[in-house]
């Protein structure tokens, strides 16, 4: 068996850099003809050349006068363009008012605009950041809108790539950049505990929580982020039962108290669809609670029946019941709408659903709840 796989694998170690250099259906266009094939070397991409392999298996070395342009399937494209006197290839990163350009030699990477006729660059790479928010504040301050989101540019290219786009829109929307704020919102728990040392709790609770949102860009297009929701939520409530022991003759009248403030710690992935004025927004993921406070007890007034009546015989007898557990895990899945305020405020209005897993030491119920909330991010 080992024999019969050995020229394969021989096979497929010639063929490893061939299928590490070339990439098949790639095309070329010069001013007459578009060339389909395979490109080498863009690995390490020369400004000055490229080697394109046609179908027939022949190759040659195009220069920047003789082709205008280059591409992969995957949707990559270079485009030959004059600079500084003479023509050069440029990887086309956007395109539409304004064009984004890159140019890598070795380590380095060249970022540039190309509007109209004039390509400029933006830092020659010294990644002054001062110097290229300069340049792109000067060369793009006709929307007002890209205009006052410079101070979030950055050097890199899915930033600046995001940052041309919005400019070519020019249309206000939700800037994907790290963001934390404040949250407040309501949460109706719904079968929040089923134990025997709590009977008749209401099957839904409405209580007030307060938190923070966090998200974390993790892709521009799309526009996928890293989210937590840290939430704190309060509530108590009393109950009443009674109960006879036809033995002993003595009755209790219960009440039953809990007080206990939770800590939601989600982890999720957002997509937002980054639209004009509104972008809806979908997310989630697993999600772990604890309690931080817990004040569970029970007072009972007992009574016994002698000489033809009830007697009061015990008062406000004080029971610990250990009725809630302070650690469970689930999922946690919302979506909602963001409202941009301007460049650097964006509002939030969403729903979460949350589903905990039962506790099992006490007999209480899984934990499930919808809550409301709204948000301020900076």
């Amino acid at each position: 068996m080992l024999q019969s796989l050995k020229p394969i694998l021989a096979l497929l170690l010639l063929a490893l850099p061939y299928m590490l250099t070339a990439q098949k259906e790639a095309y070329l266009k010069t001013k007459d003809i578009l060339y389909y094939g395979a490109i080498h070397g863009l690995e390490k991409p020369d400004p000055n050349k490229v080697t394109f392999e046609f179908n027939n298996g022949n190759k040659k070395d195009f220069k920047p006068d003789e082709a205008l342009e280059f591409g992969l399937p995957d949707g990559r494209k270079w485009v030959s363009r004059e600079y500084q006197g003479k023509k050069q290839f440029f990887e086309e990163l956007e395109n539409g008012k304004v064009a984004l350009l890159l140019q890598e030699q070795g380590k380095s990477k060249s970022y540039l605009l190309e509007k109209g006729e004039e390509i400029i660059a933006l830092g020659e790479d010294n990644r002054d950041e001062k110097y290229f928010k300069d340049v792109l504040a000067a060369q793009l301050e006709d929307c007002y809108l890209t205009a006052k989101t410079i101070g979030l540019a950055k050097y890199k290219s899915a930033n600046l790539k995001y940052f041309i786009s919005q400019y070519n829109d020019c249309v206000h929307k939700p800037f994907p950049k790290f963001r934390i704020g404040p949250a407040i919102g309501l949460r109706m728990y719904q079968n929040v505990i089923k134990s025997k040392f709590f009977p008749n709790v209401p099957e839904e609770h409405i209580a007030p929580s307060i938190g923070a949102y966090v998200e974390l860009p993790l892709s521009y297009r799309p526009q996928i982020f890293l989210v937590t929701q840290l939430t704190v939520a309060h509530y108590s409530f009393t109950t009443y039962n009674e109960f006879g022991n036809i033995e002993t003759g003595i009755t209790s009248q219960n009440t039953h108290y809990l007080k206990h403030t939770d800590l939601d710690i989600p982890l999720m992935l957002k997509y937002r669809f980054p639209y004009y004025k509104i972008s809806p927004y979908i997310q989630a993921g697993p999600a772990f609670q604890m309690g931080l406070s817990t004040k569970a007890y029970s007072l009972t007034d007992r009574y016994a029946f002698i000489n033809g009546q009830y007697t009061q015989v015990e008062e406000d007898a004080y029971v610990e019941s250990r009725a809630l557990n302070n650690k469970y895990f689930g999922a946690m899945a919302g979506a909602g709408v963001e409202i941009p305020i301007n460049p650097y405020i964006t509002s939030i209005i969403g729903v979460n659903y949350s589903i905990y897993t039962a506790d099992v030491n006490t007999g209480s119920n899984r934990k499930t709840y919808p809550e409301f909330f709204v948000a301020v991010t900076f």
